[in-house]
């Protein structure tokens, strides 16, 4: 682990010893398994759902990293999500998930120069939807938001937010891809309202007992909480921005807050 944080600060090892990171790695391929055999033999949105499935994993291990049954609900609900209301989009996930992971701060170190340069270039290069759109820009504010948290942050952190915010306004823009807004279906509405319900939970400051990975430091609640409202304004941009199919493309991401707030609440977690 020490060894990857020479090459970089926002990615997270697995240690494969623990249960809860074992079902990370089975999880998606069972999510993309299901989904390829009850969806007429979709290969591509099988693999799509897969993806979704570790996106919605680790999205709910930043939000809530004191309950691993979080995230193993959100695994379970992203194939769900992919046969009830349609085919999710992995990239702009894994996007929400590193603007979690900066604002949480939970490798406990912030991000160097190069893992900016490389996410700049990353979430403009998936930018060329209505939802990569709505999650490159939330990168963009986070990285401004993490300068004012508790912690050191990295050198010129804001510019790098700036440029980002430029670069993944102009690929929409350019491209011509945000398209007309369309009514989302009962199914969607459906999963954006327990989205947000579950937001109401999880946005709330709660103790954190989870240490940060490299530097052993008690996670700071402020920047958990920032990290959680962070995640729910991308995805409710994501469906603002074009509706249905916005709702569709990041449902994962709705279904990890409600299964958040359902395991927060079952297991009694107060502020």
């Amino acid at each position: 682990m020490r060894r990857l944080s020479h090459i970089t600060h926002v990615g997270r090892s697995i240690d494969l010893g623990r249960g809860s990171n074992v079902f990370a790695i089975l999880a998606p391929l069972g999510g993309a398994l299901v989904v390829y055999g009850l969806d007429t033999n979709d290969l591509r949105r099988a693999v799509s759902t897969g993806l979704a499935t570790f996106a919605a994993w680790a999205i709910a291990r930043e939000l809530d990293p004191d309950r691993p049954r979080s995230a193993v609900l959100a695994a379970i609900a992203a194939p769900v999500a992919a046969l009830v209301v349609g085919t999710p989009a992995p990239a702009p996930l894994f996007v929400v998930m590193v603007t979690l992971r900066i604002l949480v701060r939970s490798t406990g170190l912030p991000p160097k120069t190069t893992d900016l340069a490389v996410l700049v270039v990353a979430a403009v290069a998936v930018g060329d939807t209505p939802w990569g759109w709505a999650a490159g820009i939330l990168l963009a504010f986070a990285m401004v938001r993490d300068a004012a948290l508790p912690g050191d942050p990295p050198p010129n952190i804001g510019l790098w937010g700036a440029a980002l915010a430029v670069g993944v306004t102009a690929r929409v823009a350019l491209g011509d891809s945000l398209g007309a807004w369309e009514m989302p279906e009962t199914s969607s509405l459906g999963v954006l309202a327990a989205g947000l319900a579950g937001a109401v939970v999880v946005v709330r400051p709660i103790p954190v007992l989870a240490l940060a990975d490299w530097t052993k430091r008690s996670l700071e609640p402020s920047r958990l909480g920032e990290g959680a409202r962070f995640g729910i304004l991308a995805g409710t941009l994501s469906a603002v921005a074009s509706g249905g199919p916005g709702i569709v493309a990041i449902a994962p991401l709705f279904l990890t807050y409600a299964a958040v707030a359902v395991v927060r609440t079952l297991t009694g977690a107060r502020a």
